[in-house]
Formats: C-alpha cells, sequence, structure tokens
C-alpha cells in the first residue's frame, strides 16, 4: 500500500527523446612522422542547441608536445559569437601529465544556443610529435592514444526550457609513426628491394616468412641498411630449405625500425608482396 501511494505520488512529466552525441578527436587515424606537427580537433556531432561544455583530452607527453591550444573556429568561440557572451572556465594544458582542459558556457538569455551543422569543432590542437632520440617514450608506446576522459556537454530543452546534461559517446584517435617505405621488387631470391619515401633518413629491414606445401613454416630478417630520403636499397636474407622436392609461398615485407633511448625498438610494417621458391631435388 505504501509503494502504490508513492507511485500515485509522482507527477508524470513527459520527456523529450535526446539523441546520443558524438564527441570525438579527428582526425581519428594520425601518422605524421617524428618531428612534425599536425592539428587534431574534438568535434562533436548529433546535438542541437549547445550552450557550453566541459572536455578533458588525454595524450602520452613521451610521443607529443603541445604547442596549442585554441577556440579559433570552433562552435563557442568567444571571436565569433562575442567575447561578453562566453564565459571560459577552464583552459588548461598540463603538458607533463598530457591532459588539456577546456570548460566554457554562453552567457545572457540573448545569446542563442549554437547547433553543430552537421558537426562542429569544440577546440583545436596543435601537437609536436617527439623525436625519439630525445623523448621519453619507448617502443611500447605505439601505437599512441589520445582520449576523452571527460565530456560533458550542456544543451538548452527549447522545448520544456532549462539546461541539461546531453548524453554522448566518445571516439578516441590513434597515433602510429609511417613507415615511410616504398617496395619496388620482391625477388625470388628473398631480396626485398625497396625505397624511402618520406622525408628524413630512416633503418629498414626485410623481414620475410614462408609456408610451404609440405607443411615447412620459417621466417627470417635480413640486417639493418640506412636510407636517405628517397633513396633506394635492398634488405637480404638467406632461407634455408630442406633437401625434398618442395614449394614454399614467401611473404616480404620492408620494415622501418625506429630505436628509443631506452633501447627498444618499434618496427614498423610497411608494404608486402609474395612470391614463390620452388625446390627441386634430382
Amino acid at each position: 500500500m505504501l509503494i502504490a501511494t508513492f507511485l500515485l505520488a509522482v507527477p508524470l512529466i513527459p520527456v523529450n527523446a535526446v539523441p546520443t552525441g558524438l564527441v570525438s578527436i579527428s582526425p581519428s587515424s594520425i601518422n605524421n612522422d617524428f618531428g612534425t606537427s599536425f592539428t587534431s580537433s574534438v568535434m562533436l556531432s548529433n546535438a542541437a542547441n549547445i550552450a557550453g561544455y566541459d572536455i578533458i583530452v588525454s595524450f602520452n607527453p613521451g610521443v607529443f608536445t603541445v604547442n596549442s591550444a585554441s577556440l579559433s573556429g570552433t562552435l563557442l568561440d568567444p571571436a565569433k559569437l562575442g567575447a561578453d557572451k562566453v564565459l571560459i572556465l577552464r583552459h588548461q594544458v598540463f603538458p607533463s601529465v598530457g591532459l588539456i582542459r577546456y570548460a566554457l558556457v554562453l552567457l545572457g538569455v540573448n545569446t542563442p544556443p549554437q547547433t553543430p551543422n552537421p558537426s562542429a569543432s569544440l577546440l583545436n590542437i596543435n601537437f609536436q610529435v617527439n623525436d625519439p632520440s630525445t623523448s621519453t617514450a619507448t617502443a611500447s608506446d605505439y601505437p599512441s592514444q589520445m582520449t576523452l576522459p571527460k565530456a560533458e556537454i550542456v544543451a538548452v530543452d527549447t522545448v520544456n526550457g532549462g539546461p541539461f546534461t546531453l548524453p554522448v559517446t566518445t571516439n578516441s584517435a590513434t597515433y602510429m609513426p609511417p613507415a615511410n617505405l616504398g617496395l619496388r621488387n620482391v625477388g625470388c631470391r628473398a631480396v626485398t628491394d625497396g625505397f624511402n619515401n618520406g622525408g628524413q633518413s630512416i633503418s629498414s629491414v626485410g623481414t620475410f616468412s614462408w609456408r610451404s606445401l609440405g607443411g615447412v613454416t620459417g621466417s627470417a630478417t635480413s640486417a639493418p641498411i640506412t636510407l636517405a630520403p628517397g633513396q633506394a636499397g635492398e634488405d637480404d636474407s638467406s632461407i634455408t630449405v630442406a633437401n625434398a622436392n618442395d614449394i614454399l609461398i614467401v611473404t616480404g615485407t620492408a620494415t622501418r625500425q625506429v630505436a628509443f633511448q631506452d633501447g627498444s625498438v618499434l618496427s614498423i610494417a610497411g608494404p608486402s608482396d609474395n612470391f614463390k621458391i620452388e625446390v627441386n631435388v634430382p
């Protein structure tokens, strides 16, 4: 009876269906080389009537250095809407721990909420990719994630009035340095003939794996070679086969190797190709 009385006392309030917004880091896949810079944006989509937000971006400070964080051109850009109409509550960058926090809200009843069409940037961040020879990063830090541990979006209910927290999902971004290798030829002498198509010198090895019709499997890696930008080279390795008729299908892959201060080595697979070795025993 007490339960029934309580339920009867609760007023029935119609609830408008609110779509789930998406807060994401764009681009979602980043492949800039070491020492270069790029801009990532925190994007909002599938949302309407936005009046404020509180977002935190997390990154690995061993992998990236923040050059700048900006609201220029974003959905609630004070330069666009008016500095007196946007209150910036937080604009913090913590480079040593890899955190960026921005929180802001629209001011005044005459400031209309903003709607992405169909998406809009909330924050633009320019990063520098740290040099592995001087950074604290290790090979195990790659691929490296940029995440959104906090993404609170405030919207305005234009039907019933009043602000509310918009339900959202978040998407992170992944960084992996490029292989910067092009493949010209993979030959039956277990030779990978490739070239450096990047803008800096790199270390390259050829990796080979094989499987035969007779069930034999194996792998081999060449000695590393250094390639200047645009330079071609050969990664050679030897394959020992059994004294029996067989056919081996070999995959040769041009692989970039990056050395870090702690002695770890990151292997970045580039292009690959297959070739066949036929073993004919008289």
